[in-house]
């Protein structure tokens, strides 16, 4: 039964039909006009409702009728809002212009947001300064300097849960202890190599953006193994906000290295704090709509970004085969500096893969500003997590399907069956 040929059953009723007779009555003949309700369809789904509220019956004998249709006009969300009178529905235009009013006021908080993190930046940039200073080997903080309190709590609270570990934990099997064996070894190899790298003559915190860039998932996707050595040599990542045209720059600095001539790499990032227009709802802060990279002046023979590769090819008319030789793109973290762009034009197709690698980079480009550059110390020693954990492991809740009544004190068996133990028995 088609599902708009019992929606004209109901506006039977606005000529007196019976709404609990509808359902199986003839059906009219017709078309609607712009695809929009009459007012004869609004008094029908009116009533509707009403039937509805009166007989919770009438529900099951409409889903009878109607099947799968019904649950797709019912899943609708604007279904209820439609069935409202007409000076209920004017009443949500004037609710739409507070919105509207609303996203304004919303705009004008993230602007001026912006003019005071312009504001505050200075002081921002001399925190930075100091902490270059550090991982640079520049400054020696001093011992009371190098004393953070909430280290020492947590060392506290580790040691511990480490001894009630001990203390309550049986001894694990054989194959749980060989698993645990290795996993040590390799912990402790990889500890005794960095400590043959380095020693207390140290200075700075050595490999300190490199390891905070690896710490980062979206960051460390990007990263290849030609990229690291290259990435050793970074001494400074900084972001510098941008008053008019709003936005910001991003700044990796470099000693000197054997790959590049340049001794900084900047990337520079748009943004657009308005309400629009056509589409005010959509406001949800600043966005950014486009980014400029730089030119990477790579030394002979250092180019990461490309990678040579051997084709042969076989003359059809001679039968002979040549060797040909061509530079093709490769996977790299410095392609960072060379951005995808969109086409200009409002007309202009934008092919999926480049809308998504823009995104991408525009959320990069964000965390970089908003995360990773302030909390730089947290990435490098892991603390700061840039995945959202699971719920369970958050709230410490089982995984679905791993519920042990047996466990749970307030479990009562249904009526007639005996707990296990009688089971058993």
């Amino acid at each position: 039964v088609c599902f708009t040929q019992h929606v004209f059953c109901l506006e039977d009723m606005a000529d007196g039909g019976d709404l609990g007779t509808s359902v199986d009555a003839p059906q009219k003949k017709g078309k609607r006009k712009g695809g929009r309700p009459n007012a004869a369809g609004e008094l029908a789904m009116s009533q509707l409702s009403d039937k509805l509220a009166e007989d919770p019956g009438f529900m099951e004998a409409l889903k009878a009728q109607l099947g799968g249709q019904l649950g797709e006009a019912l899943s609708d969300k604007g279904l209820f809002y439609r069935t409202l009178p007409k000076k209920c529905k004017a009443r949500v235009g004037a609710l739409k212009n507070l919105q509207v009013e609303n996203q304004q006021l919303e705009c004008r908080f993230h602007q001026e947001l912006h003019e005071l993190e312009c504001k505050f930046e200075a002081e921002f940039q001399g925190l930075c300064d100091r902490r270059k200073a550090i991982v640079q080997g520049e400054y020696e903080p001093t011992e009371e300097e190098c004393v953070f309190a909430l280290d020492d709590e947590d060392e506290e609270e580790e040691d511990d849960e480490e001894k009630a570990k001990e203390d309550g934990e049986s001894k694990e099997n054989d194959d749980g202890e060989k698993d645990a064996n290795a996993l040590a070894d390799d912990i402790e190899a990889k500890v005794s190599l960095h400590e043959s790298e380095y020693d207390e003559n140290t200075k700075g915190l050595p490999q300190f953006w490199l390891t905070a860039l690896q710490n980062v998932a979206m960051v460390q996707e990007l990263i290849e193994e030609t990229d690291v050595e290259i990435l050793k040599h970074l001494v400074d990542i900084n972001c510098k906000l941008l008053p008019e045209p709003v936005g910001f720059v991003v700044t990796f600095h470099f000693a000197e290295n054997e790959f590049f001539t340049n001794r900084v790499l900047s990337k520079k990032y748009l943004m657009k704090i308005e309400v629009d227009a056509e589409d005010p709802f959509s406001f949800d802060g600043g966005e950014i709509y486009k980014c400029e990279g730089c030119d990477i002046d790579w030394k002979a023979g250092k180019n990461v970004t490309v990678k040579t590769i051997k084709k042969k090819q076989k003359n059809k008319k001679q039968g002979q085969t040549r060797t040909i030789t061509k530079q093709v793109k490769a996977d790299s973290f410095f392609h960072f500096f060379n951005p995808p762009q969109l086409p200009e034009g409002d007309d202009e197709e934008v092919d999926e893969e480049v809308a998504a690698a823009v995104a991408q980079d525009y959320e990069l480009g964000l965390f970089m500003k908003e995360n990773f550059v302030p909390k730089a110390v947290l990435y490098f020693t892991g603390e700061e997590n840039d995945e959202e954990e699971d719920d369970d492991d958050e709230y410490g809740g089982d995984s679905e399907g791993e519920y042990d009544e047996d466990e749970d004190p307030d479990y009562k068996p249904p009526a007639g069956e005996q707990p296990q133990e009688c089971k058993q028995q």
